[in-house]
């Protein structure tokens, strides 16, 4: 299965409409129906937007921001996790996953090249000037976006119980402004032009396929000492809230688009204390517990937010993820790790 992966991130060309709907009809048919002992139905009966892993701990895997590299997502799959972390031999990411040794949770933001593209990017933004919506540019940086996108549907189709993927601000394929989605655009118009260019090549089959993906994934994880989402929570939210996310006005916004020093002091407390298992004397253990979000770049391997509890780990220009062992605290200074292979 691991080749089968590694194809579809190796690959020159964009994939073909039928394979890339099939696998959206796949995923999408996974996440619509994903009503488990970890993930609750919302008040409308579908999958709420709350993974509650703490029932099953097992080490898990943190994947901050893709951003349309496949090179990123091949070399994690490689990476040989450490034999303290497993609690047995080491063993590369994918054997892992395909042994059910652990779990791996990516914070969202499939598309959208960020480093050493923004002159594609523009090259791209003059074609569709010229009504050229599958031009040379921008169909390049979409075969590096559709490339990790079926990259990762596949890997939901092959590991449904053990791998998952939060959505992120840039999951919104539609480029919509609604429901705590807002159109994106940062180097050029980029979710116009990708819609655009989906519908031109593909047409709007796929389109809608992938739209229902997103509007299937789950918004936030929690496990015996971890939560994480795509962004820094804007407020502290209850758990009926964050289960029904998608029914309760601010939610998605609140967890996928918090810009710096715009969350409410004490939100990421606050879901700690909500999601976090109440001991015997009713009292809630929390000091072990940490938030992990991407959205916002940092500069280093990391940065704390909200006293210690929050912690960034997207950046952009390296190859990074973080390893939570489920015995003891996560240590941003010692678990969060590189997969970049060195020549």
């Amino acid at each position: 299965m691991l080749s089968n992966i590694k194809k579809i991130l190796q690959t020159p060309d964009l994939p073909g409409h039928d394979f890339i709907f099939a696998l959206a009809d796949c995923a999408s048919t996974l996440l619509e129906t994903e009503i488990t002992d970890f993930r609750q139905a919302d008040e409308n009966g579908k999958p709420g937007s709350l993974l509650d892993l703490k029932k099953s701990p097992l080490p898990l895997i943190v994947v901050p921001d893709i951003h349309a590299r496949p090179l990123f997502l091949e070399n994690i799959l490689d990476y040989i996790l450490p034999e303290d972390f497993l609690g047995a031999k080491a063993r590369s990411v994918s054997d892992a996953l395909r042994y059910g040794l652990v779990r791996m949770i990516c914070v969202g933001d499939a598309l959208h090249t960020e480093v050493g593209t923004k002159e594609r990017w523009i090259a791209a933004e003059i074609e569709f000037s010229q009504n050229l919506y599958t031009g040379p540019a921008i169909s390049a940086e979409m075969k590096d976006g559709l490339s990790v996108i079926c990259a990762l549907m596949k890997m939901k189709e092959t590991y449904p119980e053990n791998f998952h993927f939060l959505k992120g601000n840039h999951e919104n394929i539609l480029n919509r402004t609604e429901e705590g989605d807002y159109g994106f655009r940062k180097f050029a118009d980029e979710g116009r032009m990708v819609r655009e260019f989906i519908a031109e090549y593909y047409g709007d089959d796929v389109l809608y396929m992938l739209s229902c993906v997103e509007n299937a994934m789950p918004l936030i994880a929690v496990t015996n000492n971890c939560v994480i989402s795509h962004a820094e929570p804007k407020y502290a939210f209850r758990k009926d809230q964050l289960i029904n996310a998608r029914l309760e006005p601010g939610v998605v916004e609140g967890l996928t688009w918090t810009d710096n020093d715009a969350a409410k002091n004490g939100s990421v407390m606050g879901i700690i204390e909500e999601l976090c298992e109440t001991s015997a004397d009713g009292s809630k253990n929390t000091d072990d517990y940490v938030y992990l979000g991407g959205h916002r770049p940092v500069k280093d391997n990391y940065a704390l937010r909200q006293k210690g509890k929050y912690i960034q780990i997207h950046n952009p220009k390296k190859q990074n993820i973080a390893l939570v062992r489920a015995y003891r605290k996560f240590n941003p200074e010692t678990d969060i790790v590189s997969v970049e292979k060195v020549n």
